[in-house]
């Protein structure tokens, strides 16, 4: 169970550094079009304020075109007015004085009067198109105005989404660092639960017991009878994980406090006089008794008992009196044991 508990921290471990992964990515990536979104703004904000340049720039040419105009229609109403009094001068000073044969004189009004007229007529056209120039500058005026305004609504949209990006990346970032301190507090959990698993793994290496031996190394023979008991050594080992058992003298002895299932077998073969009876001891208590008798084939018997032992604690078989068994390269008594669990 706690091997599963540690194979799901590390695999939550990992998720989250995935997911941590992910979130700064997200971030960056919102940061590069928070990043692009201040440039549009900003170039945004340059080319409206160059239209709201260019837009004075041409109502100030236009202010002094129009000023021109105004300068120019001052100076055509003057020589118009100067023209009139002339005019009215001389036919003030023809009634006065009677005209003479001065050719030099008539010429001189007719030019003065053709150049006025050229110059009335040259002045009129300027006006003209000044004044065509004035209306054109005032609809140009009117469309960068309508530019202007409508950068101005887009600059502010554009605000708009940038500080709602900002918003998101705030939230993005506190979002990370709680991750990353999630992280942390599993990256830590996960030291603990490594040491934890490593303890685990020398528990387990302790609680490694186990055994199983038979009666012979070799050959056939047999035990028995006798007047007393015997302790039966196992001397044909098949198992022994832990070295808790000893072939030599035929004794388990607990290396740990914990519940251990213990199995033996006896066998022999029957006639009148004949038994086959054995105990499971420990710590010279009688357990648990295998026997069998008959006056002929085979007699043959089995126990098994779960017991809970102390570090210390000595489990071995003893042969009752006047019991016999054999054995052959078959293998037919046998003693087994192994630790189910520890106790603490």
């Amino acid at each position: 169970m706690k091997g599963l508990v540690c194979l799901l921290l590390l695999s939550g471990t990992l998720c989250l550094s995935y997911i941590s992964r992910s979130m700064e990515d997200s971030v960056r990536m919102r940061s590069v079009n928070s990043r692009s979104m201040e440039d549009s703004v900003r170039m945004r904000s340059v080319n409206s304020r160059s239209m709201e340049d260019s837009v004075r720039m041409r109502s100030v040419n236009s202010r002094s075109m129009e000023d021109s105009l105004r300068m120019r229609s001052v100076n055509s109403r003057s020589m118009e007015d100067s023209v009139r009094m002339s005019q009215q001068l001389r036919s003030e000073d023809g009634r006065q004085n009677p005209p003479q044969a001065d050719t030099s004189r008539t010429e001189a009004l007719t030019d003065s009067t053709q150049y006025c007229h050229l110059f009335f007529t040259d002045i009129h056209a300027a006006l003209r198109e000044l004044t065509a120039t004035v209306t054109e500058q005032r609809v140009d005026i009117r469309e960068l105005t309508t530019t202007v305004t409508e950068q101005r609504v887009n600059i502010r949209a554009l605000e708009t989404r940038l500080r709602d990006a900002e918003k998101a990346d705030e939230q993005q970032t506190f979002i990370l660092e709680e991750l990353n301190k999630k992280h942390d507090e599993i990256s830590s959990l996960g030291e603990v639960t490594s040491s934890q698993v490593e303890e685990l793994r020398k528990e387990n290496r302790d609680r490694e017991i186990a055994f199983s031996a038979s009666l012979l190394q070799s050959g056939s023979g047999s035990i028995g009878p006798s007047t007393t008991d015997i302790t039966l050594v196992y001397r044909n080992v098949f198992t022994n994980i832990g070295n808790a058992y000893n072939p030599v003298t035929g004794i388990f002895t607990a290396p740990l406090k914990g519940v251990y299932v213990f199995k033996f077998s006896v066998y022999a073969h029957g006639n009148k006089p004949n038994l086959a009876s054995a105990h499971i001891i420990k710590n010279e208590q009688y357990v648990v008794m295998a026997h069998a008798q008959q006056s002929q084939g085979t007699l043959n018997s089995s126990k098994g008992v779960v017991l809970i032992l102390e570090v210390g604690d000595v489990v071995f078989v003893r042969l009752w009196p006047s019991s016999r068994i054999e054995d052959n390269e078959n293998n037919h008594n046998t003693f087994s044991g192994y630790m189910l669990f520890p106790l603490r």
